[in-house]
């Protein structure tokens, strides 16, 4: 069997194009080892991120046939059984440093802009099997950017995107946080929590079912109940 594959390629801000390659498909083949075949026979110049043999890492995010996917998960065996081109592009509502290499560096910023971390105001302070369970999702969260390119309102620039408020749930939640009143309140403000949209397109494509769609909602009531 061959699986065919279609790459979006684009070199800093240069014109993009797409480049058809043909490989032949080997047994538990995932889109990442793919990838990783072309680089090495193929086209040494292609670019794309990846960071494995250490967990799921969230780093390999591609969009495959317009939907957000991490590479080293999506296996390509039903591609080849029956001989279906896929798309790959890189992550949307990023740009595009080369290929399939998106800038992450806002990213960055805003998580560190916002303090998306636990102050803690005690190390010992027991957290119950019932919350842990509860504050699992959000802290299962392994920063794929899968939610942020499929959401269609991170496109106005002063919605933070369902990442920021998964991550901001957590801090709601976690009985260490010492400052939680006051870094909640900031976080959602300066996030714009209330210009989500609702459409559970995040809760969709997450590959860790961390639901932030469903997260932001639990965030707003609770919200809503403190004002």
């Amino acid at each position: 069997m061959v699986l065919r594959l279609k790459i979006k390629r684009q070199k800093d801000a240069e014109q993009a194009y797409y480049q058809s390659f043909e490989i032949p498909y080997e047994e538990g083949m995932t889109l990442l080892t793919a990838l990783q075949k072309i680089k090495e026979d193929f086209d040494p110049s292609l670019s794309f991120r990846h960071f494995c043999r250490a967990g799921i890492c969230g780093t390999c995010t591609l969009m495959v046939n317009g939907f957000p996917r991490l590479a080293c998960k999506e296996q390509i065996l039903p591609y080849a059984l029956f001989n279906e081109e896929l798309t790959i592009e890189p992550l949307k509502n990023f740009a595009v440093l080369k290929d399939l290499v998106v800038d992450k560096e806002r990213i960055i910023k805003k998580q560190k802009d916002l303090g998306l971390w636990i102050k803690e105001r005690s190390k010992h302070l027991p957290i119950n099997p019932e919350l842990s369970k509860k504050i699992e999702k959000s802290a299962d969260c392994i920063l794929c950017l899968a939610c942020q390119s499929y959401c269609p309102q991170v496109l106005e620039e002063d919605y933070a995107g369902p990442l920021f408020f998964a991550k901001i749930y957590r801090l709601y939640e976690d009985p260490r946080e010492e400052e939680k009143p006051l870094r909640i309140k900031q976080a959602v403000r300066e996030g714009k929590l209330y210009h989500c949209l609702s459409c559970n397109k995040c809760n969709l494509v997450c590959p860790k079912e961390v639901e932030p769609a469903t997260l932001i909602r639990e965030l707003m009531q609770v919200m809503d109940v403190g004002s």
